[in-house]
């Protein structure tokens, strides 16, 4: 038996999510696409742009938000999806400009589901792991970062607000 096959990890310690910034955006019928369809799941949904705000982290935002399964392409087809559980897989990717001059480019995957609560069912509830990576040397912490990015979209507006959290394993025993 291999050593790794030996390993026994018991009893993980929970992450420790650190807030690295909130994003509100607005998807944008015209906006062109900041990242390709290359390597994404699913369909184009749509891009947008917005205002990153965060301690180390302030600047501009572009998202071009790809998802497969997705209910909001029934939605736009002006076809009320089924009552009940709508989940589709996120794929958005996109570039942030810091207010300081860098460029972090991010990729992320997740789930949306639409109306967790039945009396608002044009809010989704957003959840995806993200990936950074920047070549400016103020920002390579990113690079080994994984985020988790929690928020709130809204179909009827286009409007969109997150917050995005590092997140720091803990140590296994």
């Amino acid at each position: 038996m291999s050593n790794a096959a030996q390993i026994s990890v018991k009893n993980p310690s929970p992450p420790s999510l650190d807030h690295l910034f909130d994003v509100k955006f607005q998807f944008k019928p015209d906006l062109e696409p900041v990242v390709t369809s290359d390597d994404r799941d699913g369909e184009l949904i749509g891009n947008s742009e917005g205002r990153v705000d965060g301690e180390h982290i302030k600047g501009t935002i572009q998202v071009s938000m790809y998802a497969a399964n997705c209910a909001l392409l029934l939605v736009r087809a002006g076809v009320e999806p089924e009552p009940g559980q709508h989940i589709c897989k996120t794929n958005p990717g996109g570039v942030i400009e810091t207010d300081d001059g860098a460029r972090i480019e991010f990729d992320a995957r997740g789930y949306g589901y639409r109306g967790p609560d039945p009396a608002h069912p044009h809010l989704w509830s957003i959840t995806m792991g993200v990936q950074f990576g920047t070549d400016d040397p103020r920002y390579r912490w990113l690079n080994t970062t994984l985020g988790v990015w929690h928020g709130e979209f809204n179909e009827q507006t286009g409007q969109a607000y997150h917050r995005v959290f590092s997140a720091m394993m803990g140590s296994f025993t």
